[in-house]
């Protein structure tokens, strides 16, 4: 293993079009699949690109999810409060574990939980198509539809008023755009902290039926009862409970337009709609950047030596696409046999936790939506439109369709 090639630009690297991961991963697979490269930060970490030792590393003990380690790699600029407000997310165990099963606490992230929802989230589907139809063409899918749907059903679980909705996304906008400076994101994590540590204090004093009220009383029931903690914990399920979905409805559906025979395969048998959402994740991937570790001793990786107080940023897009586990890796099909083997969401016990309310999230807005307008279309060509580059959550920030 040797040092990446020097014409490499600083990581994070971009993507041509909404539909491939940078070119640099293809190039640095097959002979340095662990590579250490310059960030745009100024400092060096490795980047994993292979399904192989992507998988590995997310497993690996001495992987430290810790942000607040000297070491870890940062790859946009930052306000000191990234390093401390990051909930469990930013744990390793047993903290971890504590605080994600009591987040956990009311089952809604089962698989049997969000079955029971089912309903709702299809009725919630349908109003927001109904809306899109009732204003007709041409509308933003983005505002329409895409971030409306998943934004409320997690406040709905969450019990967070409908009217802060838009308040609340700005702010996480804000926080994990690539465009943001580190004085936009720290004045969007102020604010977001002291509106819902205001929240938390309501549901503990007058506690509901909702998510939020259950976490706060089984905390104070435990002596766990923090309301730092508590906030950060919050803000990482509205955020982890919308920011993706809205990512993937968007660019999941001009996917589907622009690969017009895979689309009329799903129109020929919705059955096959769940494998069509597990081959948008892999092929998609839009948490790639979502996953970053500091070693906290020497870990062994194969090809490399990752040394303690070394940085790495583990790329799921990367991983996503090696030909090794899937072969074809950028032809985008949605029969492919192996799709849900994806790490999209993760991959071991920092897995996402509304990984199986997203799928199903998807599932319904998919169908729904090219049952309803089967002729939606693209009002404007996808090369002309403005993506989230860079960003934690790779995303399109509006995008408009006609029928």
């Amino acid at each position: 293993m040797t040092n990446a090639e020097p014409e490499l630009t600083p990581f994070p690297w971009h993507r041509k079009c909404p539909f491939q991961p940078p070119e640099e991963y293809a190039q640095l697979r097959p002979e340095t699949p662990i590579a250490k490269v310059g960030l745009r930060t100024g400092r060096e970490a490795y980047v994993v690109t292979s399904y192989e030792h992507v998988r590995k590393l997310l497993t690996e003990p001495n992987a430290s999810s810790d942000r607040g380690h000297e070491g870890f790699p940062y790859y946009i600029d930052i306000p000191p409060q990234f390093r401390t407000e990051g909930s469990f997310i930013g744990w390793d165990p047993p903290k971890h574990t504590v605080y994600r099963r009591m987040a956990a606490v009311s089952g809604e992230f089962t698989k049997q939980r969000v079955r029971a929802m089912l309903p709702r989230i299809e009725q919630i589907v349908d109003e927001r198509i109904d809306e899109m139809l009732r204003q007709g063409p041409p509308c933003d899918l983005v505002t329409a539809l895409a971030l409306p749907v998943p934004l409320t059903i997690v406040c709905e679980i969450l019990g967070i008023p409908h009217q802060d909705h838009d308040y609340l996304h700005d702010r996480t906008d804000k926080l994990f755009g690539g465009k943001s400076s580190a004085e936009v994101r720290m004045a969007a994590i102020t604010e977001l902290n002291g509106y819902l540590a205001e929240l938390l204090e309501r549901k503990l004093k007058e506690p509901g039926e909702d998510l939020i009220s259950r976490i706060v009383v089984r905390f104070h029931e435990a002596g766990l009862y923090d309301s730092r903690e508590l906030v950060n914990l919050v803000r990482l399920l509205l955020n982890g409970g919308h920011e993706t979905s809205a990512a993937m409805i968007a660019i999941g559906t001009m996917t589907l337009l622009e690969h017009p025979d895979q689309l009329e395969k799903l129109k020929n048998d919705w059955s096959l709609a769940p494998n069509a959402v597990e081959e948008l994740l892999r092929y998609l991937t839009p948490g790639d950047l979502a996953s970053s570790r500091v070693a906290l001793a020497d870990i062994d990786a194969g090809p490399v030596t990752i040394k303690e107080g070394e940085g790495m940023i583990i790329c799921g897009g990367a991983a996503n696409r090696d030909p090794e586990t899937f072969p074809e890796p950028d032809k985008f099909d949605i029969t492919r046999p192996n799709a849900r083997n994806h790490v999209a969401f993760g991959y071991g016990v920092h897995h996402c936790i509304g990984a199986e309310i997203a799928r199903v999230e998807l599932t319904v807005v998919l169908t729904k939506l090219f049952q309803r307008i089967p002729d939606i279309k693209l009002a404007k060509p996808w090369n002309e439109l403005q993506y989230k580059d860079g960003a934690v959550m790779y995303g399109v920030y509006e995008m408009p369709v006609t029928w």
